[in-house]
């Protein structure tokens, strides 16, 4: 039984290898470019030459592709930077509102832990906010945040002093 075995597979290998034996080795350059000398009625039979078509993208106005979408909100604080701004708008919390003749005035606390009293037109944020109202129950803080697209665009944040209240 084994010999049978043995024998055929030899067989199947000298089968296979008189088959490849007038074959040419297939290269692993590419594939060969096939030169034809075209009379000049063949080239008249054929039609007119075809041109390439050839794209050239333009990247004026248009993202660069292999920047991600996602833009993170948390950046580095710069130096010299008041403890307002290290942090993110959406991470500072309300703690009471007051009012004089003079304005309003905002108790807010930040992650850290640490209070501070602020007024319109402070720089809050990490984005350069700027407070633009302080009301009887919220802040409006606006910031200038680039899109995807890099473009810097004005965003309003309205933090509320409660937020149960919010709808």
């Amino acid at each position: 039984m084994s010999r049978t075995v043995l024998l055929m597979f030899i067989f199947i290998i000298l089968v296979f290898s008189g088959a490849c034996k007038g074959k040419a080795p297939v290269s692993k350059a590419g594939p060969a470019k096939a030169v034809q000398a075209a009379t000049p009625q063949e080239a008249e039979v054929k039609g007119p030459k075809v041109e390439e078509e050839v794209y050239l993208y333009e990247r004026k106005g248009k993202r660069d592709p292999f920047v991600s979408l996602v833009v993170k909100a948390e950046e580095k604080p710069k130096k010299g930077q008041t403890p307002l701004e290290n942090y993110d708008v959406a991470a500072i919390k309300i703690l009471g509102i007051v009012w004089n003749e003079k304005g309003y005035y905002a108790e807010v606390a930040l992650p850290d832990g640490k209070t501070y009293t602020v007024i319109e037109g402070m720089t809050i944020g990490l984005h350069e906010g700027r407070i633009q109202r302080i009301k009887k129950d919220s802040i409006v803080i606006r910031e200038n945040i680039k899109d995807y697209k890099g473009e810097i665009k004005p965003k309003e944040t309205i933090l509320k002093l409660r937020e149960e209240e919010e709808e």
